[in-house]
């Protein structure tokens, strides 16, 4: 029986952005978006609208969205979560945030079993979290990804360490550890792995009977309020 269950990713964290729809057993339908940065919010309706037409299926049709909800770019993440959760509230179907990290972890190289997994924090700093691999498709996050500065972030690093995201650009060519720094292909989180991780946990809500919606309460994860939040404040404070 051919399985009638559609699953929209949303990955919308960094300068560039895509959306999927995932049909478990079936490969995976990713675009990127035509447009960048802040760009975003211009392109998402209508790129949504052409992927589930290419795909022959309404809105009302898809099972459940899961969106990027960071470590990321602050604007990104709105767009992509304020999105996700109008999409959801008028088709009815759940809405998660899935961790922008474990779906990088998702695309390391097979024989990789844990990594790190690094994005700009601005101001000298990166967001840094660990991942290990508990099955073929499932990461899980191994330490609390934190803030950490760059010099400091490099000189934990210890041989054998591997390191994956969009934050390998900012270390220094000669790493003083033996660590492997996975290629490009492997650090940019895509709306491919979004999609399969919400078909996952969604799936696996439903067979325990315990169903998720994110629809109202979610919000991107921050570690720390933007630059520009930050000279409000101090505007406000003085």
């Amino acid at each position: 029986m051919e399985n009638s269950e559609f699953y929209l990713g949303i990955e919308t964290s960094g300068l560039s952005g895509s959306v999927a729809v995932y049909r478990p057993g079936q490969q995976i339908t990713q675009i990127e978006l035509s447009q960048q940065g802040r760009k975003h919010a211009q392109t998402l309706v209508a790129e949504v609208k052409n992927l589930l037409g290419s795909l022959n299926i309404s809105a009302r049709q898809i099972t459940g969205v899961g969106v990027s909800r960071g470590p990321g770019s602050f604007t990104g993440l709105r767009i992509g979560i304020t999105f996700a959760k109008t999409f959801g509230y008028v088709t009815g179907c759940p809405v998660i945030g899935i961790d922008t990290f474990a779906a990088i972890a998702m695309k390391s190289p097979p024989e990789i079993t844990e990594t790190w997994v690094i994005s700009n924090a601005q101001r000298g700093d990166l967001f840094v979290g660990k991942y290990r691999k508990t099955t073929e498709r499932h990461w899980e996050n191994a330490s609390e990804i934190g803030l950490r500065g760059i010099e400091e972030f490099v000189n934990s690093l210890q041989s054998g360490d591997t390191v994956s995201g969009p934050g390998i650009t900012l270390l220094p060519d000669d790493l003083p550890a033996a660590a492997r720094l996975l290629g490009t292909e492997c650090r940019t989180p895509q709306a491919a792995e979004v999609a399969e991780i919400t078909a996952s946990l969604l799936q696996e809500n439903a067979a325990n009977q315990s169903p998720r919606n994110e629809v109202w309460e979610l919000t991107p994860f921050y570690l720390r309020k933007s630059a520009a939040e930050e000279k409000w404040d101090a505007q406000q404070n003085s």
